[in-house]
């Protein structure tokens, strides 16, 4: 759990400190909410203890008013920017270094839930939809909804989305935790 937390706090300072976690703390709703995420998931096995971390989470999300499952899986340095409107269910897995705009809904259909590689961004208002997979180094654009298997590379965007470009996301993916 630890582990996790340290890299999400590599993704928004570019360094790993105690210093630096108090100040995503204090700075950063999105590192306090992905904090309580980890907290959540990392506690699971302790019981009087993760009643805690829930009542925390629950109450974080009525004030981010966000609808994120702790149980999804998320890989190392994730970042999340102003968490409102965001929504994603218990089977949902993201890869390392995913970062997450606001708006953003990951859902399934007929029990399938999509799979985000690493290195990946979503612009605001993104919906990612079904069983499907995005490749690594993707972005998908601003209001784009996808529902079908994006590869390596791909740059999307549109309703439905469709490929722009193959130039990535590194020039967006600051810090990424390698």
């Amino acid at each position: 759990m630890w582990k996790l937390i340290y890299s999400d706090v590599y993704r928004w300072e570019g360094k790993i400190s105690f210093l630096s976690f108090v100040n995503c703390l204090i700075k950063n709703k999105g590192f306090r909410f992905s904090f309580i995420l980890r907290l959540c998931k990392g506690t699971n096995s302790v019981p009087l203890l993760n009643v805690l971390t829930l009542i925390l989470y629950k109450i974080a999300k009525v004030i981010y008013n966000t609808d994120v499952n702790f149980k999804s899986n998320i890989g190392e340095g994730f970042r999340i920017h102003h968490v409102f409107g965001t929504t994603w269910g218990p089977k949902v897995k993201l890869g390392s270094n995913v970062t997450i705009v606001h708006n953003v809904t990951i859902a399934g259909k007929s029990g399938e839930f999509p799979t985000v590689g690493n290195n990946v961004y979503i612009g605001s208002g993104a919906c990612i939809l079904g069983g499907i997979i995005i490749g690594n180094n993707v972005v998908v654009g601003a209001n784009s909804v996808v529902t079908k298997n994006i590869p390596d590379n791909a740059v999307v965007a549109g309703n439905p989305a469709k490929i722009l470009s193959y130039n990535g996301s590194s020039n967006l993916i600051i810090n990424p935790k390698v």
